[in-house]
């Protein structure tokens, strides 16, 4: 009977190889330090950024350093790396400096800006972020400082493709004034997040067709209108009006939660049953 063959145990291969010794360590130092200090998986990471692979590691150190010494977390920042792992190997300075500066952000606030919109970070200062901060600044009359945060994720945006054309969209399709739409602005900046025709035409819409209410009184006096679902809360709640008669603004059609709806509908239909007795 033939004795069995012992085999020698499995080793594991790296998935990558590199040349040279030294580099090999380097190498697995980074992806360490990707993996168990910033607790992200790092091939994605390398395959975005290959510049990666050569940078040397105190530089993504640093990269993070200055995450965190602006008060974000490193769980923080393996969320703005794991988005835009460019950042790694090209530290955002120059963007956190403006953001802290120039908006101005305090910590606390910038944190909840950079984590909402990693962008912020890998956006041009020239190009977008001082542009976008003058538009606001300037042709809003936004002056509040701190930057209120809605209108802070906003910098990441282009004020010529995206800003501007949604404050023209607005004027010209309410009638107000710049100076009233830059008003309705100041108090929901969100509603430049919008899209045009995904968003804020189709309520515009169906607030002067359907609900036959002047679009421009409606958004002076409730302006986060366009925060609300069409379908999920605006057409339901407006029908569940129209079938029982019942006049109610727009703020507390909109705000009150289903049951306080519905509680208010029973309590408005009691007491017009009660009148007709």
């Amino acid at each position: 009977m033939l004795a069995r063959a012992r085999l020698p145990p499995r080793t594991h291969l790296p998935p990558i190889t590199t040349d040279g010794g030294g580099a090999g360590v380097e190498f697995r130092r980074k992806i360490h330090f990707l993996s168990s200090e910033l607790h992200v998986d790092p091939f994605p990471l390398l395959a975005i950024n290959p510049m990666l692979r050569s940078a040397p590691l105190p530089l993504l150190r640093d990269s993070l350093r200055l995450l965190t010494s602006h008060g974000l977390t490193t769980l923080d920042a393996a969320r703005v790396f794991s988005a835009f792992p460019s950042l790694l190997t090209s530290p955002p300075e120059e963007p956190l400096r403006f953001l802290s500066a120039d908006a101005p952000l305090p910590p606390p606030l910038l944190r909840s800006a950079v984590v909402r919109s990693p962008r912020l970070l890998a956006a041009s200062v020239p190009d977008t972020l001082r542009p976008a901060l003058l538009f606001f600044r300037r042709r809003v009359s936004l002056r509040r400082e701190p930057l209120p945060l809605a209108a802070a994720l906003l910098l990441a945006f282009n004020v010529e493709r995206t800003l501007l054309p949604k404050l023209l969209f607005l004027r010209d399709a309410t009638g107000l004034p710049d100076s009233a739409v830059c008003a309705v602005l100041r108090r929901a900046p969100a509603i430049l997040s919008y899209g045009i025709e995904t968003n804020l035409r189709p309520k515009l819409e169906f607030l002067a067709e359907r609900m036959q209410r002047d679009p421009a009184a409606e958004l002076a006096e409730f302006p986060h209108y366009f925060a609300f679902s069409l379908e999920g809360r605006i057409k339901p709640r407006h029908e569940a009006l129209r079938e029982r008669g019942i006049e109610m603004p727009l703020k507390d059609m909109l705000t009150s939660n289903d049951d306080d709806f519905r509680e208010r509908l029973v309590n408005v239909t009691l007491s017009d049953t009660k009148a007709r007795l």
